[in-house]
C-alpha cells in the first residue's frame, strides 16, 4: 500500500487517509492533491507535459497548482537539458522529505493548539 492511502483512525473510529490530512494541513485544491500524488508515487521527475498527459488535463491546468505546491514546499523543480541548444525543461518532483515535512507541521500545529486550548481552559 502506497503510503498516501493509509489510514489514520480517529477516536470515534471515522479513518481518514493520509492524502485527506495532506490536503487539510496544507488546504490543497483537488488539482493540486491529485499532481501531489502522481508525484509522490512516481519515481523520478516529470515535466507539465507528463503530468497533464498522466492525470488527462490539458498542460495548462497544471500550471497553477504546480505553483502553488512549489510555494507550499511540497514539490520541488529541476531544469533538465532541452532538446539540441533549446530551452531547460522544468521537470516536478515532490519533495524528498515530504512525510517529515508533514510530521513536523502536525506537531507545530498540535503544539498550537495545546497552547490556545490550555489558554481557554484556563479562563473558564
Amino acid at each position: 500500500m502506497r503510503g498516501m492511502e493509509r489510514k489514520v483512525k480517529f477516536p470515534d473510529g471515522r479513518e481518514v487517509d493520509v492524502l485527506t490530512i495532506f490536503k487539510f494541513v496544507y488546504g490543497l485544491s483537488n488539482p493540486e492533491l491529485e499532481i501531489l500524488k502522481l508525484l509522490v508515487n512516481t519515481k523520478g521527475k516529470l515535466s507539465a507535459e507528463d503530468i497533464a498527459s498522466s492525470l488527462n488535463i490539458s498542460r495548462n491546468t497544471v500550471t497553477k497548482p504546480i505553483n502553488l505546491l512549489l510555494s507550499k514546499g511540497l514539490v520541488l523543480r529541476d531544469k533538465e537539458k532541452g532538446k539540441a541548444n533549446g530551452r531547460p525543461r522544468l521537470v516536478y518532483f515532490a519533495t524528498p522529505d515530504i512525510y517529515s515535512k508533514l510530521l513536523t507541521d502536525l506537531q507545530n500545529i498540535l503544539n498550537e493548539s495545546l497552547k490556545e486550548i490550555s489558554k481557554i481552559r484556563k479562563n473558564t
